[in-house]
């Protein structure tokens, strides 16, 4: 007799919906990290150009040049702030998603680990009751077995008195007829 666990169907199911929720938050995962990378090269630019913007403050010998450049580069970093901010929401909104993902892949898991409890014990239970026919059968043998033992004991022991009784009840009528 095989094991066959009657919700394996489902449990193959809540595996097919882990492994997308695990999925899921892998690319859940990639996103964010590329999107902080973005927000670490934002900052990087920031910083060159705040950089850049010093030693145009402090090596400008032309004031008119010099203004004009330093006024592009405000207009830059202000630029770069709001580019910075918006990236820093982005961030966020996916980190957020990441862990929906996650939470998901966790009860995901959490549904298929029951199942496979179940089917478990389910198990378990079959193969108790596997053993238990086993014993049984077992005992049944060894009862049959003991039963013909001493049935054959039996007939050997009745067999031989018969005999016995037999072969005395010979000698008699022997004896009877010789002493005539």
């Amino acid at each position: 007799m095989k094991f066959k666990f009657s919700l394996e169907k489902v449990l193959t199911h809540r595996r097919r919906l882990e492994d997308e929720a695990r999925r899921d938050w892998i690319l859940a995962q990639a996103r964010t990290q590329e999107a902080i990378r973005r927000l670490e090269a934002l900052y990087a630019e920031l910083d060159e150009a705040r950089a850049r913007q010093i030693q145009t403050r402090q090596g400008s010998s032309i004031l008119g040049q010099a203004a004009a450049t330093l006024q592009a580069m405000d207009q830059f970093l202000d630029g770069q702030r709001v580019r910075i901010e918006r990236q820093r929401v982005q961030v966020r909104e996916l980190k957020s998603e990441e862990e929906r993902f996650q939470d998901l892949l966790a009860q995901r898991a959490q549904e298929r680990r029951a199942l496979e409890k179940l089917r478990e014990r389910r198990l378990q239970e079959f193969m108790a009751k596997i053993e238990r026919a086993e014993r049984l059968e077992v005992e049944d043998l060894s009862v049959m077995r003991h039963g013909r033992f001493q049935l054959g004991t039996r007939r050997t022991a009745s067999a031989a008195a018969e005999g016995a009784a037999g072969a005395n009840s010979g000698l008699a009528a022997m004896r009877k007829a010789a002493g005539k």
